[in-house]
This record gives C-alpha cells, sequence and structure tokens, in this order.
C-alpha cells in the first residue's frame, strides 16, 4: 500500500505543479502585455503634462485592473506611482528593477504556491533610442490565482485518494483471491501434521497453480490416510487373531507342567515366560493401535488431579519396591487434553520410573507451566541412558540393550507419543543430574480457574 501511495503521489504532485504553472503563465503572459502598452505610454511621455496624463492612466489602470503601477527611474527612485505603498522598497521588488535596469525580462516567473500570500511582480524596461531610461513595476494580487491554485491541488487530491482507494481494492481482492487458497493450505497441512489425518483444503477457489497445489494434497492426504488405516487395521487385526492360536499354546505349556521328566522344569518356565512376553506384546499392540486409531476431542482437565490420583494407583508398587515417591498434591492446574489418553500417558512414564529405579531409589514428579505450556515431568534414579539412545526411546519396540534383562516390549513411550501427539502435546527425554532420566509430558495449558465440566 505504502508503494501504491508513493507511485500516485509521484503522478499527481507534477500534475497539480503542472496545472499551477498553467494558470500562473496566463496571468503572468497578462500582465506582461498589460505593462509594454503602459511602457509604450511612458515613453511617449515627454513634457510635464503628459506625465501628468501618464499618473492619471495609472490609476485608472489600478481601479479597474487592481493592479499597480509604479515608474522607476536609474537611481532607482519611483518617479510616478498608482498609489503609495510600502512594498515599492521590497526586495524582491527591487531585484526585479534592478533585471530591468540592466535590459533584462523576467521570463518565467517566480512559481507562486497556493499557501503563498504575495503579489506577481512583472518589470519591463523602459527605453529611447535603445537607452534605458527607467522600469516599470507592476504589483498583481494573487487571491483569485491562489484561489485556482488551491482548487487545482483540492481536485488532483481528490483524484489521487480515489484512484489509490481503487487501487487498494482491486489489490485487496487480488491479495485475497490469491493468498486466500495459501492459507486454506497452510492450515489443512498443519492440521494433517497435528494429526487430524481427515483434513482437507476446501474450496476450488484462487489462480489455476494453487488449485491444482490444493488438488495434489488432497489426493495426497487421501492416500496417506488410507495407508495409516490399513496399517491400523493390520496391526489391530494381527494382534486379535494371534490371541486365540496364543490362549491355545499357553494352555498346552501349562498342561505339559504336569507331564515333564525331572530336570526340564527350568526350560518349561523359559517357554512359560516367553508366552507370557508374548501376550504382554500382543496387548501392548493392541493398545497401540487404538491410540492411533482414537484421538478424542481435547477437553479442560484437571492436570493436577489426574496426577495425584495416579500416583496414588501407583503407591502401593511404589512401596513393595522400596522406592519413594515424592511430589505430591500439587496446586491446581489445567490443561486441553483427553483424560484417559492422559492417564494411560502418565501411567507409562510412572511404569517405566518404578521398573528401571532400583530399591532404594526415588522418583519425584512435578507440574510446571510456561507461558502456554504445561509440562508433567517425572524423574528418577535409575541407570539412564546413554546420549546417542535418547532419540529414539519413542521408537516402536525399540529397547536399550543394557535393558534387555527388564520385562517390556518397547511399546509403552510410543504409545504415550502417539497420544500426546494427536492432541498437540509432545514427550521430551532428557538425563537427570543423579544418573537417571527424566520425561516430560507437555500439553496446551488452560487459564486457571475455569471450570471443569
Amino acid at each position: 500500500m505504502l508503494l501504491m501511495a508513493a507511485v500516485v503521489t509521484a503522478l499527481s504532485a507534477p500534475l497539480a505543479a503542472s496545472r499551477i504553472d498553467v494558470e500562473q503563465q496566463t496571468m503572468l503572459t497578462d500582465r506582461r502585455d498589460d505593462a509594454r502598452r503602459l511602457v509604450s505610454m511612458a515613453e511617449a511621455a515627454t513634457t510635464g503634462a503628459d506625465r501628468i496624463s501618464l499618473l492619471t492612466d495609472f490609476r485608472r489602470y489600478e481601479q479597474v485592473h487592481g493592479v499597480r503601477v509604479a515608474l522607476f527611474d536609474l537611481t532607482p527612485a519611483v518617479r510616478l506611482a498608482s498609489s503609495d505603498t510600502a512594498r515599492w522598497a521590497d526586495p524582491d521588488v527591487r531585484e526585479h528593477v534592478a533585471m530591468a535596469l540592466s535590459g533584462h525580462r523576467d521570463v518565467t516567473g517566480t512559481r507562486i504556491l497556493p499557501w503563498q500570500s504575495r503579489d506577481l511582480v512583472v518589470a519591463e524596461p523602459v527605453t529611447r533610442d535603445g537607452d534605458v531610461l527607467g522600469a516599470l513595476v507592476t504589483l498583481s494580487p494573487t487571491q483569485h490565482l491562489r484561489h485556482t491554485g488551491g482548487v487545482v491541488v483540492g481536485v488532483v487530491a481528490v483524484a489521487a485518494l480515489l484512484t489509490l482507494a481503487c487501487c487498494v481494492a482491486v489489490a485487496s481482492r487480488i491479495a485475497s483471491w490469491v493468498l486466500r487458497p495459501i492459507g486454506l493450505l497452510d492450515r489443512a497441512a498443519h492440521e494433517f501434521g497435528s494429526g487430524r489425518l481427515t483434513a482437507r483444503v476446501v474450496g476450488e477457489s484462487g489462480p489455476p497453480e494453487l488449485r491444482r497445489l490444493a488438488a495434489s494434497f488432497n489426493d495426497m492426504a487421501t492416500r496417506v490416510e488410507a495407508a495409516i488405516d490399513r496399517q491400523r487395521r493390520f496391526v489391530a487385526d494381527a494382534s486379535h487373531q494371534l490371541r486365540n492360536p496364543l490362549g491355545a499354546l499357553q494352555l498346552r505349556i501349562d498342561q505339559l507342567e504336569f507331564a515333564l521328566r525331572p530336570g526340564h522344569e527350568e526350560d518349561h518356565e523359559h517357554v512359560r515366560t516367553e508366552a507370557k512376553r508374548l501376550g504382554h506384546i500382543l496387548d501392548d499392540l493392541l493398545r497401540l493401535a487404538r491410540a492411533d486409531a482414537s484421538a478424542g476431542e481435547p477437553a479442560l482437565v484437571e492436570v493436577s488431579a489426574i496426577v495425584d490420583e495416579r500416583l496414588l494407583a501407583w503407591a502401593p508398587l511404589a512401596r513393595n519396591r522400596r522406592i519413594t515417591v515424592t511430589g505430591g498434591p500439587h496446586d491446581p492446574a489445567y490443561a486441553w487434553f483427553e483424560p484417559t489418553a492422559l492417564s494411560t500417558s502418565l501411567d507409562v512414564v510412572l511404569d517405566n520410573a518404578l521398573k528401571f529405579t532400583p530399591r532404594g531409589g526415588a522418583v519425584s514428579i512435578r507440574i510446571r507451566r510456561d507461558d502456554d505450556e504445561l509440562a508433567i515431568a517425572v524423574s528418577d534414579t535409575g541407570p539412564g541412558l546413554e546420549r546417542d539412545e535418547l532419540a529414539r526411546v519413542t521408537d516402536r519396540f525399540w529397547r536399550s540393550p543394557r535393558h534387555q534383562n527388564v520385562a517390556g516390549t518397547g511399546l509403552g513411550l510410543s504409545i504415550a507419543s502417539e497420544l500426546l501427539r494427536q492432541h498437540g502435546g509432545r514427550v521430551e527425554v532428557e538425563p537427570t543430574e543423579r544418573g537417571g532420566l527424566t520425561v516430560r509430558l507437555v500439553l496446551r495449558a488452560a487459564d486457571h480457574g475455569l471450570i471443569v465440566r
């Protein structure tokens, strides 16, 4: 818009100045013609009677046209004047008189702007037989000229404003036509990247290139959604279908206990343990499939109440393992999240913290708000992870080589990470100063004091 205003101003200012110059040059030409006629009369006045007649003509000219006239000699002093005025001694008048006495004429005149209050000065040399005898000067009032200039400036300004308004309106429509599809595409891409796989670009406005880009995005989103849906169904179906043969296998393993030969009890127990581990993997796969498929609408939840509730639920296991848990009860804290998903994610983190913390260790949990985010931090005094392992903790089925002897499937934090991602949150993992890990569940904070429904 500033560029448009600069262009319109650059075009309108010379136009107004040119029109004012035309009006002034017209007036200057008229006054110069009148001055030349008066000069010819002055050149013919050789006697005293002629000078009296010339003065009468000067006064009559001022009465008719409102233009004051004066005749200067070479000194230069005023010899005849239609009226006495101090203006004859002004520097600008003297400058014109000096130019006329030197035999020159002011061809262009001085530009008079609408806000300048001064007379138009015209000076003509008076000569006889080629010699300069004096100078004739006229002082013309410029009220009409300045009024005309003001009207010209006003008309040009109004025209410039109307032109600028039209340019802004057209540019706004063009910008909206171009930028609106970009905004829709950006919003759809953000929603799709946040986990709402049904997000699409709606509308078919805008340039053809953007319409094709929106259509390509919609096609890509549809294919990605279909591929992810097929993957989810496969995981859920495979996990569900494997439960029946696994159940039959576990039943047969249990029945083998009564037909074991002496010395095979340890092998039988290993087989039973692996079967149970496979059952846990199938359970986690089902939970992961449900987490991928179910992204409930976020609601206003009292995070502090859920944290205190889950701490109370895990307290017996902590006491059984002689692990000190600190951090409750907490002050009221609120966030936008799905309550069940938050409880599930918190259970995963607490389970891992209690699982990897040795007897006599400690687990702490705290809630902290930072601007528009609310973080639930769970810290433990377990063995922790190496720096290069931290980036893989949310990978599915990944487990540290040092923890292979600890029960688990490697899907817990993957499930928690997926649940948080679907609701605009995230999981952060970093080492603690005491050698363990700190896992943070970062949520979208809500204002305190809102009513939870």
